[in-house]
């Protein structure tokens, strides 16, 4: 079903209904235009034998295509637009049962060098399956009201023999046409351009008129016949379907014109009359030409039995020869005979040998496999169909089921194994690579689900084909345990940190920043009575007061950075851009900020993680990148947040990228260690892409539903605790 989808989406399949429907609207545009048409019933109607050759040629699926050309084609008629369906559906329906038939029945075969192909072709196609377009397309015009009653029974032949003609002359065209060019070679050409000429001249010499000798009897139409006998014989069907095409094409062109023997009486007569001439020209010819390939090729059959016959002689006496030669060599063998009878019995004798070397090496081998028992770890050896071929007793100790029990249930029941990855993914990698590492979830007898470290090696036979892998697996459940409480206390204090960083910001700020502001009141009534001191102490007294707003400054600052206010009581679009001026004003580092307006308002913890990330980010392009710019993108969907810093600095050392779990680096420092264990906590993930012309530094961090609620009590906190919920001022 997969394959079948895939191939309805190929362009080739496109580009095929794209033909098949230009040659059939340009067809029936064709048909509509040839003399004695009326009411959309054509004599002659090419689209029969395009679509019959497209379905041959492109199977059924070229239907969309046909019903499309001759819905279109009639409906830019004046004809009822319903009958236009019942047209297309007759069209359609005749082509696949017609193509159907000839498969079913002859087991056609587009060459038609065989006369059942052109029997099949003449009388399933084209005199049986257009029945259906023909009955179709009548009944739907008469019941429509475009042509009484009484002309049923001649309307109904002319389709019906309109049809079967664009069979005759299109579809074997189509299907064996381009053959002429291969056949033709050397001189040949020479004797194709005269029968050609000779044909187009005694056509127009019938149906010309001014041109030609305006013949007016029905039977010298029939002139026509000893070129077209010539083609089929000399060209075969290739060239029998082109005679025929432009047989039919300037009969018809002349008959449109007034000209020719078919224009004596009333138009159903001529068209009839037009009708039969094309018709036994056409199937002449191609009968003809089949009759003439078949006995062309018994010929050759013939030829190649006498020189297979003859070639049987030669093999006889060759025979006889060799029978004569072997005669001689019998004696000279017998001899030899007891000479190979010793050598033998030493081949013997050294057979034993390896034998017991083998029986040595087979014990050698139990004796290893024994030592494979001993190791903690879970060792088997897996083929690619799923069968265990070794299952040592470590895997034994580790999951509980015995080698029996995994040979006859399978791995994929036993151990119910989690992958990290697909598993054909993790194949892929194995057959490309030779090894793949990972860590597996599998589930023991006892219902208990592990972890383990599984390292896979490609197992090759002697020539190179991959038939299996050796898998070893060692338990890390209690090492996961411990990285997971690990990791849970590395959150722990993170969370500690903050909270730290907080309480210190607001000792600084309502303790120590109150105690400066104080001095620096005093310091000003001081100010005020400096008249009374000489000019020294003035002037020391002014650097006090200087010295007092400058620390003043630094400590809010500290404060700031320590835990920004703004992030708590406006959220984090304003604390980041106050420390973005802030950090501008320091690095004279040019940062652009894009904050997208659906992020909102979100937990504390989050919001301090995003805030502290971005910090260390733009940190370490102060320190160590060289970049002169930064740019911060922080988006919002319905499920997540993504985080984006970017720089355009000389780079991360490789080394340091490629160190780790390949996923994140592990060897960057203990600020980024730091931007990793808050992503963990809040479940996201880090991915850095670093070159020579800048590193970015993407996170992507989920937004749950319990983020959404944190937020909204948040901003609820902080709008009760500052009284109007507005941004304050940090004097």
């Amino acid at each position: 079903m997969q394959a079948s989808r895939q191939q309805f989406l190929r362009p080739q399949y496109f580009s095929r209904l794209a033909v098949t429907f230009v040659l059939c609207f340009i067809g029936g545009k064709v048909g509509l235009s040839v003399p004695f048409t009326s009411g959309n019933v054509s004599p002659i109607w090419p689209p029969a034998g395009i679509a019959l050759a497209a379905v041959l040629l492109w199977g059924y699926r070229m239907w969309p295509s046909i019903a499309l050309a001759s819905f279109l084609v009639n409906f830019l008629t004046p004809i009822p637009r319903w009958p236009t369906l019942a047209i297309a559906l007759g069209s359609t329906s005749s082509a696949l049962v017609g193509a159907y038939l000839l498969r079913r029945f002859t087991e056609f075969k587009p060459s038609l060098v065989r006369l059942r192909d052109v029997l099949g072709l003449v009388t399933l196609p084209a005199f049986v399956g257009t029945t259906l377009a023909a009955s179709a397309g009548v009944t739907s015009l008469f019941l429509a009201g475009v042509q009484p009653w009484s002309n049923f029974g001649s309307a109904w032949p002319v389709w019906w023999l309109g049809d079967a003609i664009g069979v005759l002359i299109i579809a074997p065209l189509l299907l064996a046409g381009g053959q002429l060019g291969k056949s033709v070679t050397g001189f040949r050409w020479i004797e194709l351009l005269t029968l050609s000429i000779g044909l187009v001249v005694t056509c127009l010499a019938i149906f010309g008129g001014r041109m030609g000798l305006a013949i007016r009897d029905d039977v010298l139409a029939f002139v026509i016949f000893p070129f077209v006998i010539w083609a089929a014989i000399r060209f075969g069907i290739a060239g029998s379907t082109v005679a025929s095409f432009l047989t039919a094409a300037i009969a018809v062109w002349g008959t449109a014109q007034g000209h020719g023997p078919f224009i004596e009486r009333n138009a159903l007569h001529n068209a009839a009359l037009l009708q039969f001439f094309i018709a036994v020209t056409s199937i002449t010819g191609l009968i003809l030409a089949a009759v003439v390939t078949e006995r062309r090729h018994i010929g050759e059959a013939f030829r190649d039995k006498e020189r297979a016959l003859t070639a049987l002689k030669q093999a006889q006496y060759s025979l006889q020869e060799a029978h004569d030669y072997l005669e001689t060599r019998i004696g000279e063998r017998t001899a030899e005979l007891a000479e190979s009878n010793l050598a033998l019995q030493a081949e013997i004798n050294e057979r034993i040998q390896t034998q017991e070397a083998l029986e040595r090496q087979t014990l050698k081998l139990k004796e290893q496999s024994d030592l494979l028992d001993l190791a903690t770890d879970a060792i088997l050896i897996r083929s690619l169909d799923g069968t265990i071929s070794y299952w040592n007793k470590g895997a034994e100790r580790l999951y509980g089921w015995t080698k029996q029990e995994a040979v006859t249930q399978g791995l994929g029941k036993l151990l119910q194994t989690k992958f990290p990855v697909p598993f054909e993914e993790i194949k892929l990698t194995l057959f490309h690579e030779g090894s793949w590492e990972g860590e597996l979830v599998h589930k023991t007898r006892n219902g208990r689900r592990i972890t383990v470290a599984s390292r896979w090696t490609l197992w090759r036979d002697q020539n190179g084909t991959p038939v299996g892998w050796l898998q070893i697996n060692t338990d890390i459940t209690d090492r996961k345990r411990a990285e997971e409480d690990l990791r849970e206390l590395s959150g722990r204090l993170l969370s500690l940190q903050d909270e730290e960083r907080r309480r210190i910001a607001r000792e600084l700020h309502d303790g120590t920043g109150q105690n400066l502001v104080a001095l620096q009141m005093n310091l000003a009534l001081i100010q005020q009575r400096a008249k009374e001191l000489d000019s020294n102490a003035s002037q020391m007294l002014s650097q006090c007061i200087r010295l007092t707003e400058q620390v003043l400054e630094e400590m809010r600052t500290v404060s700031y950075l320590l835990h920004p206010p703004l992030l708590d009581e406006v959220g984090l679009d304003f604390a980041l851009q106050w420390y973005l001026d802030g950090f501008k004003a320091r690095s004279k580092i040019n940062v652009d900020l894009n904050l997208s307006p659906q992020v909102g308002r979100l937990s504390r913890d989050f919001e301090m993680a995003v805030f502290r990330i971005v910090q260390e980010c733009l940190t370490n392009i102060h320190r160590h990148s060289g970049s002169s710019i930064a740019k911060i993108q922080i988006a919002r969907d319905a499920n997540q947040v993504t985080l984006t810093v970017a720089d355009q600095g000389r780079g991360m050392p490789s080394e340091i990228l490629t160190a780790g779990t390949g996923k994140m680096p592990v060897m960057l420092g203990v600020g980024i260690r730091g931007m990793r264990e808050r992503i963990t906590q809040l479940g996201g993930y880090m991915r850095i892409h670093s070159s020579d012309s800048g590193t970015v530094v993407e996170v992507v961090l989920p937004v749950v539903e319990k983020e959404i609620l944190n937020a909204t009590q948040h901003a609820a906190d902080v709008g009760i605790a500052s009284g109007t919920g507005k941004k304050p001022r940090h004097d």
